[in-house]
């Protein structure tokens, strides 16, 4: 049976309140690598309060659910999802300055979260330069550079947990690692309370900013759809070294194709599906663990059956 027949007229009029309801809709739309599958049900939420209506209604009909957000970081399988997919990215978000923290909601884009501190005064987030996606997934994995990462200025998450309630976490040591950040299971991100610096000189925090998102544009292959970095560096290892060093660089399955412009990217060369990425990521953990001995992590989120 079809994941909407479960669900009554009044449950999609009453969902349709509170977010866009589409059927059967192509994931590959929604994702930064182009490819996946069709979700059963999509909803993008009108707000970033929305989802606190929406997942009740869901729940009581014991739908499956799936969160993503702007499509980076991530890997939807080709038979694409069942259930409900929730999409956070496209929500009407909000950038809250107060005298203890900023509060950014989950919604909210990582360039315009930079362009709203920058231009409310602040400084501390040029680590967040030309990276994809949202506030959300910025949370979720952690996301960072060489150059600092969420947790460096994230102080509390702002969650819906599994009972309906909203919550809020504190971050410290424990709740954060590398690329990584311990919610609790089946919680969904709302939002998050920042620390930032004051600075003086908005404009050449700016010009800061412009130049890393110059360079990561040189350095990174742009010119084809990729979800970013794919693996994670183990330590005292850069990703991008012992792919490059096991003679991958331009390694090709199907429409996949390892990067030559910097070989932790694999780009949507040629109308890639998710299947070729996935099975060249084995490809790239298997190589690589043979060459050197060290079995690469993904960076990226895989959702589906693979």
């Amino acid at each position: 049976m079809k994941i909407y027949n479960k669900l009554t007229e009044n449950n999609i009029k009453e969902l349709s309140q509170y977010g866009k309801v589409e059927f059967n809709s192509p994931l590959a739309h929604h994702t930064t690598f182009k490819t996946g599958g069709n979700a059963d049900i999509l909803i993008t939420p009108y707000t970033e309060d929305s989802i606190i209506h929406i997942i009740p209604i869901i729940k009581n009909e014991h739908i499956p659910i799936h969160i993503i957000g702007g499509g980076s970081n991530l890997l939807i399988s080709d038979k694409g999802l069942r259930g409900i997919t929730i999409k956070i990215a496209g929500a009407d978000s909000s950038f809250n300055v107060s005298d203890t923290y900023i509060y950014a909601g989950a919604a909210l884009s990582k360039e315009q979260f930079i362009s709203d501190a920058v231009t409310g005064g602040f400084g501390g987030i040029e680590f967040m330069a030309g990276i994809p996606g949202t506030i959300g997934g910025g949370i979720f994995m952690n996301a960072g550079t060489y150059m600092g990462s969420f947790s460096d200025i994230l102080k509390k998450i702002r969650l819906l947990n599994d009972t309906g309630s909203i919550v809020e976490i504190s971050i410290d040591e424990l709740t954060s690692g590398y690329r990584k950040m311990a919610i609790p299971e089946n919680n969904i991100i709302i939002g998050g309370y920042f620390s930032l610096p004051k600075t003086d000189n908005s404009p050449e925090i700016k010009m800061r900013i412009d130049s890393i998102i110059k360079d990561r544009r040189e350095k990174h292959p742009m010119d084809y759809p990729s979800a970013g970095s794919v693996f994670k560096n183990p330590e005292s290892h850069s990703s991008w070294k012992l792919i490059n060093d096991s003679g991958l660089k331009g390694y090709r399955i199907g429409g996949a194709e390892v990067s030559e412009k910097h070989t932790n990217f694999i780009i949507n060369k040629d109308n890639a599906a998710s299947s070729d990425i996935y099975n060249l990521i084995k490809y790239i953990q298997e190589k690589v663990y043979n060459k050197h001995g060290i079995r690469l992590e993904t960076e990226i989120k895989m959702m589906g059956e693979f």
